[in-house]
């Protein structure tokens, strides 16, 4: 490789960080500038500086692909090493205005697109990626990026920013990670009208069609990578998610993050609200409430559901502890327009309740008095001032989960919640708010952020190191119990329900060995994992910056 060639590859390329001695023998004396050389700990510092000094996020956003592309391990030591500060450069928040204006951001190419005018061609495509081993896929059909709805081919950010985190906060190689866009058409006009919208100009594609371009995908992507490849669903809209992770979990190594990881990371915070003075420790005491019946409030039911009936509760009694109100009000058993989806969550309803099915969320929690409230509806402020008071009247310390992203989704701030249960809520988000401290109170109370982040790096990285098959829902329920119990009381002090951020490599680490052990019990794995203790696993993570800052 010419040392040219090297400093246009973001992997070999290390700028002004080579050695004098590096310079003469890659050929790249001349080709940087004469300067000392500097360590990554200072390339790490300016950058920060330059992040700062921007003026928005979304420029930060620009920022740092460029910088992804050029340094690789500028990038990922920055990221890792300072996560608190760049995860929201990096995923949400930003990761949303990224994708509405991804045509016309200045970024270079990151991913592959497969376009379903491609159909027939899938396997050909996927040769033209340059790399020959991928561990982990992010697939995305962009019809449901975040709570923003159908952005077509824009989403490739949600791909993309998902496997940097594998990376940033699970020490997987990105080298070894692809993120894909099957581009089967957009139905949002705005995004379509755009002269520089860089996706195919058509309605959606759907039914048959719609499901043999996937299958072609998956297929394809099996027979070139390999059956341990995890392939992640990401963002696939409601008619689509449920329907497709049912019908490939048990044939491909795959999950969906938005169901299973929302999942997994919701019941780590309720697991931890549990250790909170003033909570029912027992979660067959809890009863839930969700706004919003797509595939993350299922999914989240779904696994409450499993860790009950670990607790030996039959799973008819287990369901009955999650009701959720969608837009046509409470979904109970006998309710017209209830889908299959909804359908284990159609509980009989007393006449009461169903008198105030139709009455709007403050009715129904007043009815069937939740000791927790979750939101994943996507609808800003639908956790009004009069709702939140009523959840602080029938519980000491309420569970108000507003799970919606990106942060102008949230159902309600974190501030709203604290203030109007005197401080009393246990509250998590999303996205991340700030520590709120109210009139009169002495501490801080810090608010959880629910970021899938805590689950899906050391969830991939535990199914990878194990070689798993599958990935069942016992994986997704061991991950939330390893991250309820690394809470610490600390952290329980302020009412927060998740660890710090800045340790999430960590975390992975914890998550991933739980998860080896659990492919193991299974016999899930085709790799051997009994050398696997945590140190090892932390020690093979991939890490620029280890040693060097």
């Amino acid at each position: 490789m010419s040392g040219q060639s090297i400093l246009l590859n973001a992997r070999e390329n290390r700028g002004r960080r080579f050695s004098s001695h590096e310079r003469d023998q890659l050929r790249v004396t001349g080709l940087v500038p004469p300067a000392r050389a500097r360590t990554l700990a200072q390339e790490v510092e300016r950058l920060l500086i330059r992040l700062r000094a921007l003026p928005n996020v979304l420029s930060r956003y620009e920022h740092l692909m460029h910088v992804l592309a050029s340094d690789e391990a500028l990038f990922f030591a920055a990221a890792q090493n300072n996560l608190r500060t760049l995860l929201p450069m990096i995923y949400t928040p930003a990761v949303g205005d990224a994708c509405l204006n991804y045509s016309d951001l200045a970024i270079p190419n990151r991913g592959m697109w497969i376009g379903v005018d491609q159909k027939g061609r899938v396997k050909d495509i996927l040769a033209n990626w340059p790399e020959r081993n991928v561990d982990v896929i992010v697939v995305s059909d962009c019809e449901r990026i975040l709570g923003l709805g159908d952005l077509g081919a824009n989403g490739m950010g949600i791909p993309v920013g998902k496997l940097l985190l594998y990376s940033a906060c699970g020490g997987i190689n990105p080298a070894r990670c692809l993120p894909v866009v099957l581009d089967v058409g957009c139905n949002t006009p705005s995004i379509r009208s755009n002269e520089a919208y860089i996706g195919l100009d058509q309605d959606r594609v759907s039914g048959q069609d719609y499901d043999d371009f996937v299958h072609e995908f998956i297929a394809s992507a099996m027979e070139k990578y390999g059956k341990s490849t995890l392939i992640q669903f990401e963002d696939f809209g409601n008619s689509n998610a449920l329907r497709l992770l049912n019908k490939y979990r048990e044939k491909v190594c795959c999950f969906n993050d938005d169901i299973q990881g929302t999942a997994s990371v919701g019941l780590a915070g309720i697991l931890t609200a549990l250790r909170i003075p003033g909570v029912a420790s027992d979660l067959k005491d809890h009863k839930f409430v969700f706004l919003g019946a797509g595939s993350a409030g299922i999914g989240i039911a779904s696994l409450i559901t499993l860790a009950l009936v670990r607790e030996g509760v039959p799973e008819d009694e287990a369901r009955k502890k999650c009701w959720f109100v969608d837009s046509r009000g409470l979904v109970y058993k006998g309710r017209a327009n209830v889908s299959d989806a909804k359908a284990p969550f159609a509980h009989e309803a007393s006449p009461e309740v169903q008198a105030v099915a139709n009455a709007g969320l403050l009715e129904v929690v007043k009815g069937l008095k939740p000791t927790g409230l979750i939101g994943v509806s996507t609808i800003r402020g639908s956790f009004s001032e009069d709702i939140i008071r009523e959840m602080g009247s029938v519980n000491e310390r309420p569970i108000i989960f507003a799970l919606s992203n990106p942060t102008s989704k949230a159902e309600c701030t974190a501030e709203e919640a604290y203030k109007f249960t005197e401080g009393r809520a246990i509250y998590a988000s999303g996205s991340p708010f700030g520590s709120v401290q109210l009139p009169g109170h002495h501490t801080h109370l810090v608010p959880g952020q629910g970021n899938n982040s805590y689950i899906f790096p050391g969830l991939g990285l535990g199914i990878v190191l194990a070689g798993a098959r599958h990935v069942p829902e016992s994986m997704l329920l061991t991950a939330a119990d390893t991250v309820s119990r690394l809470v610490d009381e600390e952290q329980l002090q302020v009412s927060c329900v998740y660890p710090d951020l800045s340790s999430l490599m960590d975390i992975s680490a914890h998550i991933a060995h739980a998860v080896c052990q659990e492919a193991k019990a299974l016999s899930l794995n085709e790799k051997n994992v009994d050398h696997l203790d945590i140190k090892t696993i932390r020690e093979i993570m991939y890490e620029p910056g280890r040693g060097q800052i």
